[in-house]
């Protein structure tokens, strides 16, 4: 099933097919009115983008100040402190 823009689905197709409409909405990345009679009663639709693109991420972080020396030092001592107190659970494969 390939979802057009603004399409709409009866409430009891999308009851018979629903994994089937699901994964369309989510792969087509497009709304679907679902309607009971001649109304719609509800709008299905894919969760809004999150986050930045990898390439924002990189501008963000070029553009943010650099650290200090004194800064960069803590920074460092602080993910040492990270590292040496962190524990990992047991491989339940040993």
């Amino acid at each position: 099933m390939r979802l057009e823009k603004d399409i709409s689905i009866t409430a009891t197709e999308l009851a018979r097919n629903i994994s089937k409409t699901i994964d369309s909405v989510r792969m087509s990345r497009t709304s679907l009115l679902i309607t009971r009679g001649s109304q719609v009663i509800a709008k299905l639709s894919p969760p809004p983008k999150q986050g930045l693109s990898v390439a924002a991420l990189i501008d963000l972080l070029k553009s943010l100040p650099a650290l200090d020396k004194q800064d960069s030092k803590q920074l460092y001592q602080d993910i040492q402190n990270i590292r040496s107190a962190a524990t990992l659970p047991d491989n339940p494969w040993e």
